[in-house]
């Protein structure tokens, strides 16, 4: 297809949470926007509520299979006849710590959470190099800054994310590809939801408990909305951070710095 002038991104798990919220930011500010996700049924209602027209494009597919990304991602260009930037958001988390988790699991965590983030850059970037330049984002979580109970494996595989993103910011550099990675504390979204059984399962208590006790670390009192974080990310994929790049964004409602 002949090159639009409409920037151009690509997400994987856009369906829910931090990722469908991503999708409605980039299309409120006039990008197209094409985005991979397994569930099939979140991401077709996604589209109708945003109702975006030819500007949007879902492709089904599991980051766990780089042939699947192969395919979203040239589809996306086909459509669009562009890519400027990559947002690599699709991952899981388990509760688990380094005495329970089985092989099963932690083969899991680092098949989608590390080998889904770099097939997506290899599948994504060389379309942003040959198009002269753009963005990498990639959800790295707090993680990479602070430590947690029973996510052990969560932990491993972001903590490898940020240093993806710095070593990737210095090979990508001279090619005009800018590498930054949004660091995001809890935020209400259903994977965390999900997860929250478990944890408050572990700790002995109902979920609607674990939450308060998880609001309570907050200075506003709540947990953060997809929303806060999406406006990082968008950020971070656009002309306005120009001089950013190596870099790993917290939104964390100052958790961190406790």
């Amino acid at each position: 297809m002949e090159k639009t002038e409409k920037k151009t991104v690509f997400l994987t798990g856009g369906s829910t949470g931090i990722g469908a919220a991503c999708v409605k930011k980039f299309i409120d500010q006039g990008w197209n926007v094409g985005f991979m996700d397994i569930n099939v049924p979140e991401a077709e209602k996604l589209v109708a509520s945003v109702q975006a027209g030819d500007r949007l494009v879902f492709v089904e597919g599991n980051t766990r299979r780089r042939e699947d990304i192969h395919r979203a991602v040239e589809t996306v260009v086909e459509a669009f006849g562009r890519l400027d930037s990559v947002v690599a958001n699709a991952g899981i988390h388990r509760c688990n710590t380094l005495l329970d988790i089985s092989d099963e699991e932690l083969d899991l965590m680092i098949q989608t959470n590390i080998y889904g983030t770099v097939n997506t850059l290899r599948e994504a970037v060389p379309h942003i190099i040959e198009g002269g330049g753009g963005t990498v984002v990639i959800n790295a979580s707090d993680q990479w800054f602070v430590g947690k109970p029973n996510s052990f494996a969560y932990g491993l595989t972001k903590g490898a994310l940020g240093q993806i993103t710095r070593s990737l910011s210095i090979d990508l550099g001279p090619k005009n590809v800018r590498v930054n990675a949004v660091c995001a504390g809890t935020i209400r979204t259903p994977l965390v939801d999900n997860l929250f059984r478990d944890f408050a399962r572990v700790n002995h208590c109902s979920v609607e408990d674990y939450w308060r006790e998880e609001n309570s670390l907050y200075a506003r009192g709540e947990a953060g909305r997809p929303e806060e974080v999406a406006e990082v990310v968008y950020f971070l994929a656009s002309e306005a951070s120009s001089f950013c790049t190596g870099g790993h964004y917290l939104v964390d409602g100052g958790l961190v710095a406790r």
